[in-house]
């Protein structure tokens, strides 16, 4: 009897421990967005890419093309078309760096696409991740973060 309540403890512990390295290792990516409820997206499909800005950190043109490049394969999944001008939406990214001992970070606290409406430079969208988003090459965690952020826009 005292070793199946010692196995039982070894079980639950384990457990836990599982559960937290998951916790910890895993998933620390939050995703969150806001949008203007009075504005009709069902029309609005091309979109150009506005000027970046770093809230914290250095300007990493690198991430910024990265992260381009990822929105455009999603947004195009979606059924919107990048254009050279007169777009019905214009997007921003905008993100925090950690940039530690080097010049560029490989890690992201934020990063946040601002989608706009271009006549009135009026914000309509706003999706953001924050947590620990890696960017290196190797990593998933910048497509991760950009898929999640597009995957509640345009709002239903």
């Amino acid at each position: 009897m005292m070793m199946t309540v010692c196995k039982g403890k070894r079980s639950l512990v384990l457990g836990v421990t599982v559960l937290l390295s998951v916790l910890i290792l895993g998933g620390c990516t939050t995703i969150k967005y806001s949008y203007d409820t009075r504005t009709g997206f069902s029309g609005l499909k091309s979109y150009m890419w506005a000027p970046s800005s770093v809230i914290y950190g250095v300007q990493d043109p690198l991430l910024e093309t990265n992260v381009r490049v990822l929105a455009d394969q999603f947004l195009g999944q979606k059924g919107f078309t990048w254009v050279p001008e007169k777009p019905d939406l214009l997007i921003a990214i905008n993100y925090e760096s950690d940039i530690g001992y080097y010049q560029y970070g490989y890690e992201l606290r934020m990063l946040t696409l601002n989608i706009y409406k271009p006549d009135q430079k009026e914000l309509v969208w706003r999706g953001t991740a924050s947590g620990t988003i890696h960017t290196d090459a190797a990593s998933g965690d910048l497509k991760q973060a950009v898929q999640g952020i597009l995957a509640n826009f345009p709002p239903k």
